[in-house]
C-alpha cells in the first residue's frame, strides 16, 4: 500500500511539472548591439518589431547577420539563436 502511495505522489508531481513548467525555449538575439534572451524561439522580424513597438516605416531597413532582409519577408523570416539584428533608418538629405 505504501508503494502504491509513493508511486501515485510521484506521478502527480510529474504531471504538475509538465503543466507548470514553461517549455518554450528562449533565444539570444543581439538587437542594435544589445544581447538579450527575452525572445521566444520561432520569433519573426515582424514579431520583434511588434514587441519593441517599432513601426515598419518605408525608410526602415533591417539587417540580419549582415544580410538585408526584404520588407515582404518580415512576417516569415524566422530569427535564430545568436542572430545579430540591426535596425537602420535610411534618410535622404541635401
Amino acid at each position: 500500500m505504501l508503494l502504491y502511495y509513493k508511486l501515485s505522489v510521484c506521478f502527480i508531481f510529474l504531471i504538475l511539472e509538465y503543466w507548470l513548467v514553461d517549455y518554450n525555449k528562449s533565444v539570444f538575439l543581439k538587437v542594435d548591439g544589445t544581447l538579450s534572451n527575452e525572445y521566444l524561439e520561432g520569433i519573426t522580424i515582424q514579431d520583434l518589431l511588434d514587441m519593441k513597438d517599432i513601426e515598419a516605416v518605408p525608410w526602415l531597413v533591417i539587417s540580419v547577420n549582415g544580410v538585408f532582409v526584404k520588407r515582404d519577408l518580415f512576417k516569415s523570416h524566422m530569427l535564430n539563436d545568436k542572430d545579430e539584428i540591426e535596425l537602420i533608418y535610411v534618410r535622404g538629405g541635401g
